[in-house]
Order: structure tokens, then sequence, then C-alpha cells
């Protein structure tokens, strides 16, 4: 055979070849009545807020970090509900710092009770209930935040990809989950989510996956106090996730780094809106054994 010939059958090979890479399932661990986990995560805002009406403007600007260090325990999830509806956090720390100002939460160094009753939660410390700004960072985080219908899972490939592989997530999944809460509405059209697999690994008998998320989101209108505020072409908002978890669905153990960019301008009637800035988070997440 002449070496031409040869390099052909070479080449005519390399796509037989390339099928044989070994694909995998993402699936990460729901969670389930009696996990215990450990999570110590630290989240970096710098959000400016501008509007002008009629010649006068407010320019205003907030750099927050909070940082938390909590045992978790699931105490109720009841068949077929997103979220667990009552649960416990004991807080070895949690605080603040606020425009270079540090303080620690009402809670820190206490066991807090976080019950949902009728579609919110209440948050509890020895039977008393905390509300106003001690219950602030926990209000955000499940009385804001969860209404977005929208976790990791959903950001999940639907079908085995291979070390390298990509995927994309309907558009039209995450615009309609905006679309039942959370701050924007969306431009599905415009909006793209997408995913890659970096790399497999195995760590105590489980499966560990490297995942990139990139994420852009075309924002149409902002809601503010029951209103929806136009904006103009081009705001959005731009997310970069890097996930090193485990993808068998044996376990929550992970890590997850996030930086969010928000670039939003609209109008407001006589004036204008603006809303830009960064947010970063850094977070581990440790199973812990069941009670």
């Amino acid at each position: 055979m002449s070496r031409a010939l040869l390099l052909l059958v070479s080449f005519l090979a390399l796509p037989a070849l390339a099928r044989d890479e070994p694909t995998y399932e993402i699936k990460l661990k729901k969670e389930a009545k009696g996990d215990r986990t450990k999570t110590v995560s630290t989240e970096a805002g710098n959000i400016r807020f501008k509007l002008e009406v009629m010649g006068q403007e407010l320019d205003k600007g907030e750099k927050k970090t909070v940082r938390q260090t909590f045992t978790e325990e699931v105490v109720e999830k009841p068949a077929g509900a997103r979220k667990p509806t009552k649960l416990k956090r004991t807080y070895e720390a949690s605080g603040a710092t606020v425009d270079g100002k540090k303080t620690s939460h009402a809670y820190q160094g206490k066991t807090v009770l976080i019950e949902k009753k009728g579609d919110k939660y209440e948050f509890t410390v020895d039977g008393t209930e905390l509300t106003g700004d001690d219950a602030e960072e926990l209000e955000s985080e499940f009385n804001k935040h969860e209404d977005i219908p929208l976790d990791d899972a959903d950001l999940m490939p639907d079908k085995p990809v291979a070390v390298g592989g990509t995927w994309t997530v309907n558009p039209k999944k995450i615009t309609a989950a905006f679309e039942q809460g959370g701050p924007f509405t969306l431009d599905a059209a415009k909006t793209k989510v997408s995913g890659k697999l970096m790399k497999v690994y195995e760590k105590d008998g489980k499966r560990f996956g490297v995942l990139e998320l990139t994420m852009t989101l075309a924002v149409k209108e902002l809601k503010v106090d029951n209103m929806e505020l136009p904006m103009k072409p081009g705001s959005k908002v731009t997310a970069t996730t890097t996930y090193d978890l485990c993808i068998d669905g044996s376990a929550h153990t992970g890590a997850e780094k996030s930086s969010l960019t928000f670039d939003l301008h609209g109008e407001v009637p006589n004036g204008t809106l603006a809303v830009t800035g960064t947010v970063k988070l850094d977070k581990t997440v440790e199973d812990l054994a069941k009670k």
C-alpha cells in the first residue's frame, strides 16, 4: 500500500476513534430529608445604582462582602418540592463588610430554624423570630432568590458529554423562569447559556467533574416595586462559573466560583436609570454523615 493511501486510511479512521471517547452523565445530588452539609462561602459585590429624573440625580454605590460558615440539616422536604420546607443551620461564622464597615449577623454562633409557612420562609432562633435587619441576608436568600424556579441542575446537559464536550441550555427555559420570578424579564432570542466539561476524575470512590458555564442574560425590563422598567438594547447580565463537584449524584460535595457583571441602562418617566457592577461568589460544600 502506498504512503499516500496509508495516510488516507488513517485520516478516515479518525472519526471512528473519536466516537470511542467516553461520555459522562452529569447528575447532581438532589436535596433530601436528613442531608447534612457544611458550607463555606464568600460573596463580594460592588454595585452602583444611578437614577436621574428632571435634573435631579441619585447616585448610590455599595461595596458589600458576606462571609458565612454553617452546617445545614434538611428537616423536611415533601415529595416533588423543589426546595426543603424546613431546615436547620448552625452558623459558625456569619457577617458582612459594607463600605469598609464590618458587622456580625445576629445569628452568628447560633442555630437558625428556617421554615416555609405559606409562600414565605420564616426564621427563628431559640423560638424567637428574626425580622428586619437581623434577617436581611436570610430574606435575600430564601424569600427573593427562591422566586426564580431555576437551580444548578437545570443548567446541566440533558445527555452524556465527553471531556471537552459542550452543551447549550434552552434559552426559553431561562426566560420562563425569570418571568415567574426574579428581578428581570429577558429576551430569549439574545439570551445564551452554554457549558463545557473540562475534566473528570475519581475521588473517594465518587466521580467528580470540572465544568465551566457561561451565561448572557439579555435584559428587557427591570422589575422595581411592581413596575417593569424597559431597558435599552444591549442591557445584559453576564456570568461565568466554574464548578468542581460530584457528578454521579452520590454527594453534594463540591466547589463553585462565579463572577457576574451587571450592565443595565434604561429610561424612566422624565429620566434615566443605570445599574452596573460585579458580584463574585466563592463557595465550597462538604457532605457530612447523617445523624
